[in-house]
């Protein structure tokens, strides 16, 4: 869904005539696009705003002509595409990774997005700022029941006709032509790409309602609702999860455009462990036994074996991983893995735990060592 490039002079760099000073300025700038030149002034204010945090970073300003070439003369070498092992086994997650150009246009983009686009409704955790997996997962913790939804091909589920729709509403209230152009510069193929680095903005504002009715679900069956992205989680002390509530809530998500995912369906009850977005919540959140097996493991194979066989492990453990794939087959360094998965650790359980502080003292200490080691080597 396109409409056709603006037919006036796309040659040459735009430049503001008056450039704003401020977020505030700028979304009012970008709430006024219509065309490639009043969006390429746009974002060279964004990038302006950027340079002035990032002094030591060059780019150069953003032409009304790449705009035009990105939006209107779509090309199968805007994306390269390449796919992740989901934890479901034999099924893959197609990532969709736009060129170096489209790129650098869509995070000046998504500077735009975010300034205007400042409030996600509070059901809403994934990709927003002060938001995580733990403030999704806290709000189930200690509840009877916990179920857990999945929506069926989340990003490509989100037509470009949505992304419209959405982009004419307040917070950003664009005019209809606006809205096309920056729909066209975030999709791909009539949808959202996994994978571009709006897309995640762009979801939460077309779920906006979504959220809003599942929202009045939970409340009218006295239940906690909150959404990760395309993780739906609904908990509660009194056994509701029955028929009637079920069939409320595909009504919901397919008036909705989405599609529930049955085969990750999952109701859990006191009895066996309760996890929301891979965080324990039968009693506090907690981190599974065998992330803290994991990282006590590793930090023992580095002490006792030395840190070329730890490192020679982990490389083995990493190229069956799914986080393989997403380095592109570079295995990050031993100490990084570890000081990574020691503070997400310390973010669940609390930075005062004395599990998370022993651990973390350890890794320290071994590398210390391991630095002097390399010094005198």
């Amino acid at each position: 869904m396109s409409i056709p490039p603006s037919s006036s002079n796309t040659n040459g760099n735009e430049q503001p005539a008056s450039v704003p000073a401020t977020k505030v300025d700028l979304t009012a700038s970008f709430q006024k696009v219509t065309d490639v030149h009043q969006l390429a002034r746009v974002l060279n204010v964004a990038l302006t705003l950027e340079l002035a945090e990032n002094p030591e970073h060059k780019d150069k300003p953003i032409s009304a002509k790449l705009l035009n070439y990105y939006a209107y003369h779509k090309k199968e070498t805007r994306y390269r595409t390449f796919r992740i092992p989901k934890r479901t086994r034999g099924e893959v997650r197609i990532i969709k990774a736009p060129d170096r150009g489209l790129l650098r246009l869509q995070r000046l983009l998504l500077s735009c997005l975010t300034a205007t686009f400042t409030t996600s409704h509070p059901a809403s955790h994934g990709f927003v700022l002060g938001r995580s997996v733990l403030t999704n997962a806290q709000p189930h913790a200690g509840h009877r029941f916990v179920l857990n939804l999945d929506l069926r091909d989340f990003f490509p589920s989100t037509s470009i006709g949505r992304v419209v729709a959405v982009l004419q509403l307040p917070p950003f209230s664009l005019s209809k032509e606006g809205a096309y152009l920056i729909a066209n510069l975030c999709c791909d193929q009539g949808c959202l790409p996994q994978g571009a680095p709006t897309s995640p903005l762009l979801t939460n504002a077309v779920c906006q309602r979504l959220d809003r009715r599942l929202q009045q679900l939970a409340t009218h069956h006295r239940c906690t609702y909150t959404r990760y992205a395309d993780d739906l989680t609904f908990s509660c002390n009194r056994p509701v999860f029955r028929d009637r509530f079920h069939q409320e809530l595909n009504t919901i998500i397919t008036a909705e455009g989405y599609q529930q995912n049955e085969q990750k369906q999952r109701l859990q009850t006191p009895e066996i462990r309760q996890e929301v977005t891979g965080i324990v919540v039968n009693e506090r959140p907690n981190v599974p036994r065998e992330y803290v097996r994991q990282i006590r493991a590793m930090l023992h194979n580095w002490e006792t074996r030395g840190y070329e066989a730890a490192t020679s492990t982990l490389q083995q453990h990493y190229a069956t991983s799914k986080a393989h794939a997403r380095h592109r087959g570079n295995v990050p360094k031993l100490e990084r893995v570890l000081a990574g998965k020691i503070a997400y650790w310390g973010m669940v359980r609390g930075w005062e735990d004395v599990n998370y502080i022993s651990s973390l003292l350890k890794l320290r200490k071994l590398t210390d060592k391991q630095k002097r080691h390399e010094r005198y080597t």
